[in-house]
């Protein structure tokens, strides 16, 4: 099992990182005992990625004119069996780096629409979840993360991953992860739901 782990926040060990790591923790921990895993945890706070401009080469060549760290998230996707990807959410969104990365999986959806010619094998299976904390309490606003929803939904297809779900905890300005046991315990379950649905493909 190949795990892809991006970590949106550009600050590292805080609420998103936590929850990701402890989806991590419960999908070693209810993994069967003949299977190995291998996970890649990627910070944004590391990456070099310049943000898509937009000039429609991925149109006519294969792949992004920009070479920085995007060429291992684009093998990392292909090659990935489970892909979480947290990010804070920032203005009803998630984090300009973690966007940045999105907006570049444009030049997989060009080699699979325009070009006939996917950087992505299609037939592969995957699977996905999005992870975001919000300092606000979800008690005050029920929606808040539903500007994210859209993004991460087309994010999910372009890269041919099955978007499984949503692990979403408010009120970290107040409680941080690593003090809610509530939240903690939902990402455990993600682990179990994400190994389980590994297991019957």
């Amino acid at each position: 099992m190949k795990v892809l782990a991006i970590l949106g926040s550009p600050i590292r060990k805080r609420n998103s990182e936590t929850l990701s790591k402890k989806v991590i923790e419960s999908i070693e921990n209810h993994i069967s005992t003949d299977e190995s895993i291998e996970v890649d945890f990627v910070s944004v706070q590391n990456l070099k990625v310049s943000p898509c401009v937009a000039c429609d080469r991925c149109t006519r060549i294969k792949g992004c004119v920009f070479q920085d760290d995007m060429t291992h998230l684009y093998k990392a996707f292909n090659d990935s069996d489970i892909i979480l990807f947290s990010s804070p959410l920032y203005f009803n969104s998630v984090s300009a780096q973690a966007k940045a990365i999105i907006d570049r999986c444009q030049a997989i959806f060009s080699s699979k629409y325009a070009l006939k010619d996917p950087m992505i094998d299609r037939n592969r299976k995957r699977i996905g979840l999005f992870i975001s904390t919000a300092g606000v309490d979800m008690k005050d606003d029920p929606e808040l993360f539903k500007g994210t929803l859209p993004v991460m939904d087309l994010f999910f297809r372009a890269i041919n991953t099955e978007y499984l779900g949503n692990l979403f905890v408010g009120n970290v300005d107040r409680v941080k992860v690593v003090d809610n046991p509530e939240a903690l315990a939902s990402a455990e379950e993600w682990g179990r739901i994400l190994t389980n649905k590994y297991s019957l493909r």
